[in-house]
């Protein structure tokens, strides 16, 4: 009975100091980010009062912060802010949709990806900052051209990754499937998309940052509302506090968006979580 007792203790002061290793290990990355936020703004506050940069280039981080609050109570700019998130968020499904049916039509069928790939890689290869205007000719300067906008950016990261992780599926696994005669539905649901998943989603995250990107881009080439109209007439008025406050609204919006798709990431695709998990033990 002593040995027993003599064994377990051990084991149980790991397991309490691993717990509390574990919390410790979850608070480092917060508590980073947060020191470092604030060497930065102390630091760039810092050099704007002693002129080493311009104010007019680079304003003080405390006028920045004035001028976001400002922002932020002024009634307009929630109708700005929902044009914009609107575009996003429509243009980053309807460009997941798209991007992972060809990617996984690409990824399944050889034929189908030595036809089609090479157009589509050169569709990627073409600066999208020159079919704005087109889309804007073609539908107009409403919420529609944006929307396209985001989604002819997005896409590509989805149907890439896709396709990527339908191809990687371990061959032999695949073979043993056939031997118990699977039909080809039956792999793909069981075996080749849960085997992609973790790269699919690395592609979704990458296109969801992406859509941000087309849908400020479209809103720089003409647009009557978003946050991008907004960002032009700031810069015409040179209120250059306000251009970095709605710059800072932007970054905020794909850090919540991206950590919405993170989320779901791990509560789809849990094998990996609890396996990067294991690994940190």
């Amino acid at each position: 009975m002593t040995e027993e007792l003599t064994q377990e203790t051990p084991e149980k002061g790991r397991s309490f100091n691993g717990g509390r290793g574990d919390r410790w290990e979850r608070l480092v990355g917060p508590i980073g980010a947060a020191l470092l936020a604030a060497i930065l703004i102390v630091a760039g506050e810092l050099l704007v009062m002693n002129g080493v940069l311009n104010e007019i280039i680079v304003p003080r981080p405390t006028h920045v912060f004035t001028a976001l609050i400002d922002t932020l109570s002024e009634g307009f700019f929630y109708s700005h802010l929902w044009v914009t998130t609107s575009e996003v968020l429509i243009g980053f499904v309807l460009g997941t949709i798209i991007g992972f049916s060809i990617g996984a039509a690409l990824g399944i069928s050889k034929r189908a990806r030595a036809i089609s790939y090479p157009y589509i890689v050169a569709f990627q290869g073409l600066p999208k900052i020159v079919l704005a205007p087109v889309f804007i000719t073609i539908f107009g300067f409403g919420i529609e051209s944006k929307v396209v906008m985001a989604i002819a950016i997005s896409f590509f990261p989805v149907l890439i990754n896709t396709m990527a992780g339908l191809t990687g599926v371990d061959p032999q696994a695949r073979r043993l499937m056939r031997s118990l005669n699977a039909s080809d539905w039956h792999i793909f649901t069981k075996l080749s998309l849960p085997s992609s998943l973790p790269m699919i989603f690395a592609g979704v995250k990458t296109g969801l940052t992406l859509s941000l990107v087309g849908a400020i881009v479209g809103e720089f080439v003409g647009a009557e509302k978003g946050l991008g109209y907004l960002l032009d007439v700031y810069s015409y008025q040179l209120e250059i506090p306000r251009v970095w406050a709605i710059t800072a609204i932007l970054a905020i919006i794909g850090v919540i968006l991206f950590l919405a798709i993170e989320w779901v990431d791990r509560k789809i695709v849990f094998w990996q979580s609890r396996r990067e998990m294991s690994a940190g033990m």
